[in-house]
């Protein structure tokens, strides 16, 4: 593995790490200590909640649910997961190029090698619009398979 690789990874797991873990805990804690600061520490609500442990044992179990249920959401009922898929999507070079392992190595050499039988076996029953059809598409996995990308990104 060269070096460039191994930072750009390294950067990759670090913004992973960071966001989903790190920052959302701290967020998660800083927001709590806030809130109760300022909502409930000062105010008459204090009788109800005279620690911060009480009140944040309350807040997650309020909240988890809370949260759960908007995930869900999110993820099926909006058109906001779908927008982040499909950019995801388009972003992704392996859309446009073969996946490395088993895909480059198996799968789509197998695929070449059937459809060039199959052109062989079937010649004098294709018309000259089908050998050309399958013969382009042959020429774009042979491309694939050199590394390049097909397709057009957006």
């Amino acid at each position: 593995m060269n070096f460039e690789r191994i930072i750009f990874r390294s950067w990759f797991y670090l913004r992973v790490g960071y966001a989903t873990y790190i920052a959302f805990f701290i967020g998660f804690l800083s927001s709590i200590t806030v809130i109760y600061k300022l909502a409930i520490a000062d105010t008459s609500l204090v009788s109800l909640f005279p620690h911060l442990t009480e009140f944040a044992i309350v807040a997650i179990i309020i909240s988890s649910p809370i949260s759960v249920v908007i995930g869900l959401l999110h993820m099926r009922r909006t058109a906001a997961f779908a927008a982040d898929a499909s950019v995801s999507t388009e972003a992704n070079p392996y859309v446009y190029k073969i996946v490395p392992g088993k895909e480059r190595e198996v799968t789509i050499p197998l695929s070449i090698l059937t459809a060039r039988i199959l052109l062989k076996l079937a010649a004098d029953r294709l018309s000259s619009d089908e050998k050309l059809e399958l013969e382009a598409v042959l020429a774009k996995a042979d491309k694939l398979l050199m590394g390049q990308s097909v397709g057009l990104r957006k």
